[in-house]
């Protein structure tokens, strides 16, 4: 166990310039006092890894050491195999490069793996689409990946929700994809923020070039940013019962509810249920939804507000037929 750890921690150094203590602890699932003590096995085995000390500093190899223990386990290989979302690949212009790239990684297998692995796509098939197969568009799509790897600066118009657009000057950073939703995160006036990509309304390519932060990790940004906008989140609580043949689409009616809690009830063929939402609007829109399937409980504003929305449609169909 130990000796893949230390494996995985010179492959770790030698694909990045630098890694913090805490960063190779939490990606290795140990201490960072574990960490310390790989780096002394290390140093002794002859492994040149050293720390850099200040803000910005972690452990690295010496400049120009590499080793050769590469090899790819059977399993190892299989992952490489898995088909990616193609459609996220053709919005990058990648879709060609990964067909090229994976035939000639099948083709440097041997007769008797590559026969094995030729198959895995049809052993597992990951789609990043939704079910309804809306797909937003990005008219900047281009631009923006070419700054991110020019590391040239945009200038962009990006339309916030509910307001006008707006013009901003960004350094690109990294770009992610949320399902089929694209995302662009990127520096403005040092400030790190995310941008929804089908927002941006226009981009032009400056002949400004910039310096990516050192020890910017995309991927711990994003997870941090998303945990801290799900915690700023409203949320409206409520509580009902709904008959038992409806408990599926509590989940899939098409809006956005979190559903807390559901159990037996008491009552033959009824579910307690506790549900979130954003607001008391969208969760009366969503009982409504359900007419007589769902009974509510509380909070009483709510029971008032769903009244109120069925009495103005009965007038509302008053004179029908």
């Amino acid at each position: 166990m130990r000796a893949e750890r230390l494996l995985s921690i010179v492959l770790l150094l030698q694909n990045r310039k630098i890694i913090s203590t805490k960063a190779l602890a939490e990606e290795l699932g140990v201490s960072e006092r574990t960490v310390h003590r790989d780096m002394d096995a290390l140093s002794s085995a002859g492994i040149p890894v050293y720390a850099e000390r200040g803000k910005t500093g972690g452990w690295k190899l010496l400049d120009g050491y590499r080793t050769q223990l590469t090899g790819l386990t059977k399993e190892e290989v299989k992952t490489l195999f898995l088909s990616p979302p193609i459609d996220l690949l053709g919005d990058l212009g990648y879709t060609k490069n990964w067909q090229e790239a994976r035939e000639k990684l099948l083709a440097s297998l041997s007769s008797a793996t590559s026969v094995d692995f030729a198959d895995a796509q049809n052993r597992i098939y990951i789609d990043a689409s939704t079910w309804r197969g809306k797909k937003e568009t990005v008219e900047a799509f281009s631009l923006l990946n070419q700054g991110l790897w020019e590391q040239r600066a945009l200038s962009i118009s990006y339309e916030k929700y509910g307001s006008t657009a707006s013009e901003r000057e960004v350094e690109p950073l990294g770009l992610v994809a949320k399902g089929s939703t694209w995302y662009l995160i990127a520096a403005e006036q040092q400030e790190l923020k995310t941008f929804r990509a089908s927002r941006i309304r226009s981009a032009q390519l400056l002949p400004k070039r910039f310096e990516r932060p050192e020890n910017f990790d995309l991927a711990r940004y994003w997870h941090d940013s998303k945990n801290a906008f799900i915690r700023t989140l409203p949320s409206y609580e409520v509580n009902l019962l709904v008959a038992y043949e409806q408990k599926d689409m509590l989940h899939n009616s098409g809006r956005y509810v979190r559903v807390l809690d559901l159990y037996e009830s008491g009552e033959d063929g009824w579910l307690t249920a506790r549900l979130s939402f954003d607001t008391k609007e969208e969760a009366a829109a969503y009982i409504v939804g359900f007419g007589n399937k769902v009974k509510m409980i509380s909070p009483t504003e709510l029971k008032e507000h769903v009244w109120m929305i069925a009495e103005q449609a009965l007038k509302a169909h008053a004179d029908i037929g």
